[in-house]
């Protein structure tokens, strides 16, 4: 048990009773046997006076324990219900037992404080040497036990879940007319600058402020600059929103290329970023001159086009030292190479691994004119023949850590799944579902790489929710025409490897994209620094606790 003398709350001050004394009153209970309630407080840091051990914070505090055993200390009447020779017991494991109180006795006994320790700064098992961060384009709950349930059966388990340290994200976006007013639904721009710059910012801008425009670091520029390699690696454009909010900064996401600068009917782009004008041009032209070490994705369209000076993008990478891959030969080609890389394995984003039988995807439910509800024929999910020889998440992500790992002081890089995001918009549960497993094993070779350098911090982040849930089958329907009820959106049954038929709707919109939802998002850490990753969190704190693990403040 932790020192008496340890500081506490004022308010847990108040509400600390004595080993047996009766005090029951607005205390909640566990199945009706069991006085349990728990309270998040601040309680200051306390030093360990007489030992050597590391200060710590205190963050949770119970009502519960006795200075020791609790429940052998405050005892209870032998024969009482609930008591055996004279301790209470309890159905629960022993760690529950001890953190639990039997009413029978008629006692609760003293605050425990259950603390999370966190070491000061200065203790080296906090500082990551490097950073591995995965972004799960559009990934919530939903879109992860969609996933799960097809992949690995309703009772499976992605590898990052069973990382120690988990939270919920809370995905802040403002308004760009008025930045002080929130706007409940993000973009991947907005999430990865969140992520990225730690700022809150508005849908379409890329690591800018709202309402401004004015440029903000991101993580990988803070690394760049403290002498860390750098990475990016995507299944999209390296030119799309999530890439882009950790290497560019321009004021409208769609402004991928040179050709992309000027308005549009619809759009209002980027004129006030082209280099005649002082800015910094698109975002392609950007990326070509940064300086990260590995740039790995799709979007080669956006660099074969000429600047404002008629120059090729391309050309202008090759004259910043950048060698131009675009298959898995040359990327195999290039592994001596220690010098900057950019590899783009299609002109776009890169297509998805798996799709749906015959193309199947989800499509609006019909009914006839009785009413009966025409089901859509269950499928299952094959391999995409499109897909071809490119390389796949887990071998890009493997090439860039085998690239980064002789960095003299570390590196960071960031790993994007981004058609989670791309097929559910198109209703598309299979592309979804091997865009996941193609997360989940890019994160195993992450795993595989810690467990060589346990330095290294893993987290994997979201950058908003999206569209897709499990729903019952049929029972969304009604039996009359006139009652019938079903989604505004589309429907897709999937065969499970267990044998069972799952619903997947996709209920956002009745236009042809389905539209992210504003739900938080979840975050699984591992290593050093992923302690601080616990309960609910912004989005934009994962800045912070990247930024504070590598000790760039």
């Amino acid at each position: 048990m932790l020192a008496t003398s340890m500081s506490m709350t004022r308010e847990s001050r108040r509400t600390t009773p004595t080993c047996g004394t009766p005090w029951m009153s607005n205390v909640p209970t566990l199945n009706g046997s069991t006085g349990v309630m728990s309270v998040w407080a601040e309680a200051g840091t306390a030093q360990a006076s007489a030992t050597n051990r590391p200060s710590i914070r205190v963050r949770r505090i119970t009502l519960l324990l006795c200075e020791s055993d609790p429940l052998r200390e405050c005892g209870c009447t032998p024969g009482a219900p609930g008591c055996q020779g004279g301790r209470a017991s309890n159905p629960y494991t022993e760690q529950m037992r001890r953190a639990s109180v039997a009413t029978a006795c008629g006692a609760v006994c003293v605050l425990a404080l259950l603390v999370t320790p966190r070491l000061v700064t200065g203790q080296a098992a906090e500082t990551a040497r490097s950073v591995v961060l995965f972004v799960g384009d559009g990934v919530d709950d939903h879109q992860l036990t969609i996933a799960r349930n097809y992949l690995l059966g309703a009772d499976g388990v992605f590898v990052f879940e069973t990382f120690e340290h988990q939270a919920a994200a809370k995905v802040l976006t403002v308004l760009e007319a008025d930045p002080r007013v929130p706007e409940y639904v993000g973009d991947s721009a907005s999430g990865g600058t969140a992520i990225a710059a730690g700022v809150v910012t508005s849908r379409g801008r890329i690591a800018t402020r709202a309402g401004t425009g004015e440029p903000v670091p991101t993580l990988l520029e803070l690394a760049a600059g403290a002498g860390k390699r750098t990475g990016i690696v995507t299944t999209s454009s390296v030119t799309d929103a999530t890439p882009a909010s950790f290497v560019a900064h321009i004021g409208g996401r769609f402004c991928e290329g040179p050709s992309d600068m000027l308005p549009t009917p619809t759009d209002p782009r980027c004129p006030d970023d082209l280099k005649a004008r002082g800015g910094a041009g698109s975002i392609a032209e950007q990326l070509a001159v940064s300086g990260v070490d590995v740039l790995l994705g799709g979007g080669y369209e956006y660099f074969d086009q000429p600047d404002e000076a008629g120059v090729s993008v391309l050309h202008r990478a090759r004259e910043a030292g950048y060698r131009i891959v675009r298959g898995p030969a040359g990327l195999r080609e290039a592994e001596g190479d220690s010098g900057p890389i950019l590899g783009l394995f299609g002109d776009g984003t890169l297509p998805v691994e798996w799709v749906g039988e015959g193309g199947s995807r989800a499509r609006p439910v019909q009914v006839t004119a009785a009413g009966q509800v025409i089901a859509p024929e269950p499928f299952r999910c094959v391999e995409n023949p499109d897909f071809g020889s490119r390389p796949t998440l887990e071998a890009m992500t493997r090439s860039a850590l085998t690239r980064l790992e002789s960095a003299p002081t570390g590196f960071f890089l960031m790993v994007e799944s981004a058609s989670i995001d791309k097929q559910a918009h198109r209703g598309d549960p299979c592309g979804q579902i091997g865009e996941t497993r193609a997360l989940d094993q890019a994160v195993r070779v992450a795993v595989a790489f810690q467990e060589r350098h346990p330095d290294t911090l893993i987290l994997v982040a979201s950058d908003h929710g999206h569209a897709a849930q499990i729903v019952p089958w049929p029972s969304l329907f009604a039996a009359r025409r006139s009652d019938a009820q079903y989604p505004p959106g589309k429907v897709a049954r999937l065969r499970t490897l267990e044998g069972g038929l799952m619903a997947v709707s996709y209920g956002t919109n009745t236009h042809y994209l389905e539209e992210h939802t504003g739900t938080q998002v979840p975050v699984y850490a591992q290593g050093p620094g992923a302690a601080a990753v616990r309960g609910l969190i912004r989005q934009s704190d994962l800045f912070r606790i990247v930024r504070r693990a590598l000790a760039l403040e």
